[in-house]
C-alpha cells in the first residue's frame, strides 16, 4: 500500500513527508493554480524533494497534443508520471505512450469498466474518484471492489490508486476494499490526526489533572 500526497504545495509536501505518507504525488491543473509559481517550475521543485512519482496531467484534448505534452513532461524528471483522461483520446495517447515505456495514470475514472481498456495495456496506474460523485447524489465506495476484481480476472498490472479521499471513511473503506495506492489530499489528513473524539477525551484528561497538586505534577512529570 502506498500513499501519494493530492497537493503542488511544497510546504504541504514538506510537512506530510515527515509523517511517512508522502510515497509519492498527484498533481492536476486545479491544484497547480493555486500556487503562485510558474507551473512547470512548481513540477521541477516538486521533483526535486519527492523520491517517489509525481503525476503531471495533460491540459490538452487531442491524443496528438497530448503525446506531445506529455514527452514535454517527462523531461522534468525521471520521476515524472503522466496522468491522461479516461476518455477515447486518452487511450489513444496511452497506447502510444506505453509502447515509449512511458510511465501512466489515468485519471477521473468513476465506472469500473472504463479501467478494462486501459487494464489491457497495463498503465501503470488508473484513477478512481471516490469522494467527488458524493457531491451528485452517489456513493462510488462498491466501484472499488469491481474495479479490483476487474484487475485481477483480465490479469492486469495496472495498480488501482483510488481519488478524492475526502475523509476518514474513505481512507479506511479504500483500503479495504483492495486499493494499491491512495492519494490523499492534506486536508485529510489533518482529519486524521485531529480526530473530534480523541480530542474530546484528551481534554477530560487534562481537565483532571488540573486536580492533582502542583508538588505530584511536578514528580509525575518529571
Amino acid at each position: 500500500m502506498k500513499f501519494f500526497l493530492d497537493t503542488c504545495s511544497i510546504n504541504e509536501i514538506k510537512k506530510w513527508s515527515n509523517f511517512n505518507l508522502v510515497d509519492g504525488v498527484t498533481t492536476n491543473p486545479s491544484l497547480l493554480s493555486k500556487e503562485k509559481k510558474e507551473t512547470t517550475q512548481q513540477l521541477k521543485e516538486i521533483c526535486s524533494i519527492v523520491k517517489g512519482p509525481v503525476s503531471a496531467q495533460v491540459t490538452k484534448t487531442t491524443n496528438e497534443e497530448m503525446i506531445k505534452q506529455a514527452l514535454k513532461f517527462i523531461k522534468i524528471s525521471k520521476n515524472i508520471i503522466i496522468k491522461l483522461p479516461a476518455n477515447e483520446e486518452g487511450f489513444l495517447a496511452a497506447k502510444f505512450l506505453k509502447k515509449k515505456k512511458i510511465k501512466l495514470n489515468i485519471t477521473v475514472g468513476f465506472n469500473a469498466s472504463q479501467i478494462i481498456p486501459f487494464g489491457k495495456i497495463n498503465v501503470d496506474y488508473f484513477s478512481l474518484i471516490l469522494g467527488k460523485t458524493e457531491d451528485w447524489g452517489f456513493s462510488n465506495e462498491e466501484t472499488i471492489k469491481t474495479t479490483k476484481k476487474i484487475l485481477i480476472n483480465i490479469k492486469s498490472k495496472t495498480k488501482l490508486l483510488l481519488a478524492s479521499i475526502r475523509n476518514e471513511d474513505h481512507l479506511t473503506k479504500s483500503i479495504i476494499n483492495g486499493a494499491d495506492v491512495l492519494t490523499v489530499p492534506p486536508t485529510t489528513w489533518e482529519k486524521v490526526l485531529n480526530n473530534k473524539y480523541s480530542n474530546l477525551a484528551l481534554e477530560a484528561m487534562h481537565s483532571d489533572w488540573k486536580s492533582i497538586s502542583e508538588k505530584d505534577k511536578k514528580k509525575y512529570e518529571g
